[in-house]
């Protein structure tokens, strides 16, 4: 990732640094025409790997399997057959990490020559990834009294609002560089670059509960809707297959490496918690905060084990990184694209020069 971060910005400089020999290697007579603009209307996939915002689908499984499979687990070891678990998992089999972003994006493009043409375009990458996650457990302690002694026990996990979403934009300048073959394909490479903007939300819904051998009912829902805005630098480096399909109309496939990195992603943060039981549920406890995203190292300890974890967080108090277990939050959305698209030429188009 680090190489990357140097390594694209570089050459998309170095690429825009050498247009001024470009141009002037052009053919001679390529005056300008209409036909020498065109629009282009691109979508696809964008394969991205946002490792530190995937952290808290990670964490949310690792919570569950904690404390629902490990510490049942446990403790029917330790008991042995009088210590009887039955659990369930329903909904999906983990909790989903973000992997991949629908694209969009619309240039308009002037070709110098047929072997070199400028654009300018904008292009929107947009994901909203949801999970959803039950499990029940029943347990029956015949022989002990860590549960009851005289019946059996209920525990419930519930979230059905976990969800991961990014969205961005980013308008770019872009050099293509072409070369015919025949009067129907063309095969160009391209670069381009300019900034980007990105906001992220991170929400989930976790509704727990106990019920006891009477049948009663207690337990909490905790919501926590995380949010955050960053900007940055966009770049690109691909190939393109283009096939003329028309006199005015071509279609192009693209693939291309990005990288788009945000600094200092920061945003609000809003907690709701609200205890309830068989009888009612009682008033939420709402608190709201906002500051830069950062990794907080969590350790948790109980008779069953030890849970370590690394969870974004954005409290106000995470201001500096000096802290020991605080990491700087990286938001990363590189990675590899495919798309497709049409080119609508303006007027007649030029003459195939070979």
């Amino acid at each position: 990732m680090r190489k990357s971060r140097v390594l694209v910005p570089a050459l998309v400089l170095a690429a825009l640094a050498l247009l001024p020999a470009a141009v002037r290697a052009q053919e001679d007579g390529y005056r300008f025409r209409l036909a020498n603009f065109s629009l282009e209307l691109l979508g696809g996939l964008a394969r991205i790997n946002p490792t530190d915002f995937n952290m808290l689908a990670s964490a949310e499984e690792a919570y569950l399997q904690y404390n629902y499979v490990t510490r049942f687990n446990y403790y029917r070891n330790l008991y042995g057959d009088a210590y009887k678990v039955t659990s369930t998992r329903t909904g999906d089999a983990r909790f989903v990490p973000m992997t991949s972003a629908d694209l969009a994006g619309i240039r308009l493009r002037y070709d110098l020559s047929p072997s070199l043409g400028l654009s300018i375009g904008l292009q929107v990458l947009d994901r909203r990834q949801y999970s959803r996650v039950g499990m029940t457990v029943d347990v029956s302690d015949q022989g002990r009294d860590y549960i009851d002694y005289n019946g059996p026990r209920g525990y419930g996990y519930q979230n059905s609002g976990f969800l991961l979403g990014v969205r961005a934009w980013f308008p770019q300048l872009g050099a293509h560089f072409g070369w015919q073959f025949g009067p129907t394909f063309r095969i160009e490479a391209h670069v381009d670059g300019g900034p980007f903007f990105v906001s992220c939300r991170a929400a989930t819904e976790r509704r727990t509960s106990t019920t006891d051998a009477s049948g009663y009912v207690s337990g909490t829902l905790s919501a926590l809707d995380m949010q955050g805005t960053s900007k940055g630098f966009a770049g690109e480096l691909g190939a393109r297959l283009n096939i003329k399909a028309g006199g005015w109309l071509d279609l192009f496939v693209e693939g291309a490496f990005t990288f788009r990195d945000g600094v200092d992603l920061k945003g609000p943060t809003t907690s709701r918690t609200i205890p309830y039981d068989s009888n009612a549920a009682q008033d939420p406890a709402v608190s709201t905060w906002s500051g830069p995203w950062a990794i907080a190292s969590t350790t948790t300890t109980a008779a069953w084990g030890t849970l370590a974890s690394s969870v974004p967080q954005n409290k106000l108090w995470f201001t500096s990184f000096s802290n020991s277990g605080m990491m700087k939050f990286a938001f990363s959305l590189s990675g590899f694209q495919m798309t497709a698209g049409l080119a609508i030429h303006f007027g007649r188009p030029a003459p195939v020069q070979e």
